[in-house]
């Protein structure tokens, strides 16, 4: 028997839902939506794939996604945002993994952000992840095995990601706990869906921020090895992102975002 593959999909203020046939989704699903009132329907997508959607009134990307958790009945989960389009063969591609790796609880695809060629290649080959080379994964590339998450008790943090004051980061942190949990995380470097990339010129007070959550993040994923993984993040990235910030004022800033969550997180 084939192995169920389930969407996992966040949205936000949602009326109705013809962007999911737009996402080109090729089975079943479920939605969050986060919006204004709570209700609960079933959509039949164009090509009959049937879609159960909550709309929820709570907030927060990672809260989205702890629903999904509970409410996800299949074998394989493919975590997934509003604006992807899945491209032709992915459920075989996501199928054959598995099947490839059956001590896989977690395999990590790629997306692309030009559906003629490949614009996200971090590896060439097959191979695991470890603590020191998940920072950048994207959540649309996660899929996972629902019942290890489940038997792990493992939740995505809600004190981060969109909706949050550290809007960033939050799935790292779940693929840390996983790994902290034992769980065996696999890249295979095919794509498996399209997203619009958007770009964004960060000013003095945006790079501030963005180290600040990047901080907050590192944290999370890090814990002990904090101050070791900032400063390399720092070094290697200052010259891409914020060449007119120092060293030392960057790994500052990455450390307010390590106190300030702390400090979110005891209080709550």
């Amino acid at each position: 028997m084939s192995m169920k593959i389930e969407h996992i999909i966040s949205t936000m203020y949602r009326t109705e839902y013809s962007f999911l046939n737009k996402m080109n989704i090729q089975t079943d699903g479920i939605v969050v939506n986060q919006t204004d009132k709570v209700e609960n329907e079933e959509c039949i997508l164009d090509n009959g794939c049937i879609v159960k959607t909550f709309s929820v009134m709570e907030r927060g990307l990672s809260r989205s996604r702890n629903r999904l958790l509970k409410e996800a009945t299949g074998e394989i989960c493919v975590v997934g945002d509003d604006d992807v389009e899945y491209l032709s063969g992915y459920l075989e591609t996501i199928r054959n993994a598995y099947e490839k790796y059956p001590d896989a609880d977690i395999i990590v695809f790629q997306f692309t952000h030009d559906k003629n060629r490949e614009t996200r290649v971090r590896y060439k080959k097959n191979k695991r992840y470890h603590l020191w080379n998940i920072s950048k994964v994207a959540s649309v590339e996660i899929t996972f095995r629902r019942k290890s998450i489940v038997e792990a008790g493992i939740n995505f943090n809600n004190a981060i990601g969109l909706g949050t004051q550290f809007p960033s980061g939050e799935e790292n942190a779940f693929l840390a706990d996983a790994l902290r949990a034992g769980l065996k995380i696999y890249h295979i470097p095919t794509t498996i869906c399209y997203a619009v990339e958007s770009y964004m010129k960060r000013d003095n007070l945006e790079i501030k921020n963005f180290l600040i959550t990047k901080g907050a993040a590192y944290y999370c994923i890090y814990k002990r090895l904090f101050w070791l993984y900032a400063l390399a993040f720092v070094i290697l990235k200052k010259k891409k992102i914020f060449s007119e910030v120092s060293i030392w004022q960057a790994v500052q800033y990455m450390n307010k975002g390590k106190q300030e969550y702390r400090r979110k997180v005891d209080v709550s």
